[in-house]
């Protein structure tokens, strides 16, 4: 079988595999029951490559006894990732876009069965949560803002490494921000209002983000909304979080009809788990996905 690569746009095919400094034996990489050659050093006790033009790749080094046959860079490319099915087993994938590594390497024949198992065994010691694991060809992991996606062929292995660019996160603070995200995109993520843990009432005091959402319906008495309430927990059930969404679009529903809003005007929606907007394992991640959505209704 002939070796696959993922498609990029200006690139020849690509993917990958790897390391990572971070331990002995990471760094060691050696296979059950294989005794590693000898490694060339540095005086810092760096493993030096066997080709300068092409480094180890420093999120994820090589596997023991693997060689580098091909490395490129780019400042800004766009890798599609795929990623684990949905609940319904739909196939999801995420676009990433941002600097851009990848290397290939060759195997030696006794290392080539265990290669994969190898590499979903060191990618978490790496910092690395594995998105997507398709045995024996693909993996896809995630580290923060960095990105990388294995391939895995027969003799070859690569490894494509993408790091996002950190882009500032600015959540709307006034009406007039919200009336500018509703009028260029129909919707608007809030951020900011704080539920009691206990029965998920709002709490005012922490809330001023609340009296913004109130002035903005207020200039606009014709437009009728959807209150969209998102959650997504690492734990427990998702029930658990459609439960607590449920109450959490109904108490901003309320809040706003005792403050002068029509209840005619507002849908309240309980959306739990199912519209994530970025990857819940990061803490950035996790407080984005964590909202109260106004989407204008149809109606």
């Amino acid at each position: 079988m002939g070796r696959q690569f993922p498609r990029f746009p200006g690139l020849l095919g690509l993917a990958l595999c790897i390391c990572a400094p971070y331990s002995p034996e990471c760094r060691a990489q050696a296979y059950p029951g294989e005794q590693s050659a000898p490694v060339k050093t540095d005086a810092q006790g760096q493993p030096l490559p066997e080709r300068p033009d092409c480094p180890p790749i420093a999120v994820f080094y090589p596997l023991a006894l693997s060689k580098v046959t091909t490395c490129q860079k780019n400042a800004d490319t766009e890798v599609t990732m795929p990623l684990s099915p949905d609940a319904s087993g739909r196939a999801q994938e995420k676009r990433v876009r941002g600097a851009f590594e990848f290397q290939e390497y060759l195997l030696p024949e006794a290392a080539q069965d265990a290669a994969f198992d190898n590499l979903v065994r060191l990618l978490p010691i790496a910092g690395f949560t594995i998105k997507n694991s398709n045995k024996p060809s693909s993996i896809t992991a995630r580290k923060g803002d960095i990105w990388i996606l294995i391939n895995v062929s027969g003799e070859y292995y690569n490894y494509s490494v993408v790091t996002e660019p950190v882009e500032p996160w600015k959540p709307v603070k006034s009406a007039d921000e919200i009336a500018q995200a509703m009028k260029a995109n129909g919707h608007v993520d809030i951020y900011g209002i704080e539920f009691a843990a206990r029965d998920q009432a709002i709490q005012e005091r922490k809330s001023d983000i609340l009296l913004e959402i109130l002035k903005y319906l207020k200039a606009n008495p014709d437009l009728s909304i959807v209150i969209e309430s998102h959650k997504i927990s690492n734990i427990g059930l998702p029930e658990d979080d459609s439960e607590i969404t449920r109450e959490r679009a109904n108490a901003v529903m309320d809040w706003l009809v005792a403050h002068g809003i029509a209840r005619s005007r507002l849908q309240p929606r309980a959306c739990g788990r199912d519209n994530p907007i970025d990857d819940n394992d990061s803490s950035k991640g996790a407080q984005r996905n964590e909202r109260i959505s106004l989407v204008k209704s149809n109606s």
